[in-house]
């Protein structure tokens, strides 16, 4: 089948169906090259009105290499920054009941001696003090800090920026991406009209390892990328901080930002998002029409004729059919012309202008050829009257 290459996705597929298309296709032409049912059957069809649609649709992508390669750079830090975050000792301090107290320290016991009006009882003889109310101090370790909030805000920022584009590269065009093949036909065998109708839709499930092979190197990265970025934002570490209010741009530079060498990463990457202002990738559908070549049309043909002897062979007492017709003749309409003309535009290379050029001479010089042999047989059949 004559198949324009660049239209087959992929090398593997097209070796294992074009192997047994060729076995299949030699085995027909040598079965059926000199039955007559078949000559009389394929010469019904070919002057018969016959309508088909092939149709393709690829998907061609393209990444910008920059975006991924300041993510892959950042990417280490922004691991390091997460699985060990920064920590500040946080110190609650409030007078309560003393029966609510949990933490008394000396700190306490100095508040006390300074607030004599939370005392209730003091016993002089063995200096036994009992107050109503004391100090309570509680500390614990806390992620509230800036750099952590940045970090949080920047995790959140870039799991968008990923997210936005992977989708777009990789799942909202998958529902298009295929081939088509229609094909609607009547044929008139003197005894039967056959009305025939074909419709094939081969849908691509394009998974995330099946792209084209010259970009298999930078879309195994963005997978890569797309991975470690949501598993980064599923973290422990991400869920405690979303509680805290995030940063904004542009970022304060605190003395950890400004010397620790992942924070000084991450902001890099911060900066490169909120000045990168591309889209970053291109995806273009390309529909084609593959034209429908005389090997094509041969196989359309030896389909049809397949599946009339198919359902021929299953009808009980099947009449018997007379192809000792006389050959039917291919009528030349304007869809035949068209597709010739396609074919030749498609195929032969000439630029267009020269092309044009080439038909009209070529159209003058027969039509003036024509005339001529008009002329010369009119004037011959005046001599012999």
């Amino acid at each position: 089948m004559d198949i324009d290459e660049s239209l087959r996705p992929f090398d593997d597929e097209k070796d294992v169906v074009q192997n047994v298309y060729d076995k299949m296709s030699s085995s027909n032409l040598n079965a059926t090259k000199d039955d007559a049912f078949y000559k009389y059957f394929y010469n019904l069809l070919d002057t018969s009105t016959n309508f088909c649609t092939f149709k393709h649709v690829r998907l061609i992508k393209s990444i910008d290499e920059d975006w991924i390669s300041a993510i892959e750079e950042a990417l280490p830090s922004l691991h390091h920054v997460i699985m060990n975050p920064r920590k500040f000792i946080e110190e609650d301090r409030e007078v309560v009941n003393i029966a609510m107290a949990r933490n008394i320290t000396t700190e306490s016991l100095k508040h006390l001696t300074q607030h004599s009006d939370l005392i209730d009882k003091y016993d002089m003889e063995d200096g036994t003090v009992i107050p109503n109310r004391i100090l309570n101090v509680f500390k614990e370790e806390s992620l509230n800090i800036y750099e952590n909030r940045f970090v949080c805000t920047l995790i959140a920022e870039l799991q968008h920026f990923v997210n936005k584009r992977y989708n777009v590269i990789f799942e909202n065009t998958k529902d298009e991406l295929g081939a088509f093949f229609e094909m609607e036909s009547r044929v008139d065998n003197y005894t039967e009209t056959v009305d025939y109708k074909l419709s094939v839709k081969v849908k691509d499930k394009q998974s995330d390892s099946e792209n084209e092979k010259d970009n298999n190197d930078i879309f195994s990265r963005l997978i890569t990328i797309h991975r470690q970025v949501n598993g980064l934002a599923s973290t422990e570490f991400i869920s405690e901080m979303r509680g805290y209010a995030p940063v904004k741009h542009p970022i304060v530079k605190t003395n950890a930002i400004k010397k620790n060498m992942y924070y000084k990463a991450c902001q890099k990457l911060w900066n490169f998002i909120y000045s990168y202002n591309k889209v970053g990738y291109t995806v273009n559908l390309v529909k084609k029409e593959p034209i429908i070549t005389g090997a094509f049309e041969k196989d359309i043909y030896d389909s049809f004729i397949w599946n009339y002897a198919m359902i021929h062979n299953q009808i009980e007492d099947v009449k018997a059919l007379d192809i000792n017709k006389p050959e039917r003749k291919k009528e030349v309409n304007t869809r035949y012309i068209r597709q010739m003309l396609e074919y030749i535009v498609r195929e032969s290379g000439i630029p267009d202008a020269t092309l044009k050029k080439i038909i009209i001479n070529e159209l003058d010089t027969i039509q003036s050829k024509r005339k001529r042999e008009e002329a010369e047989l009119a004037r011959a059949l005046k001599k012999k009257k």
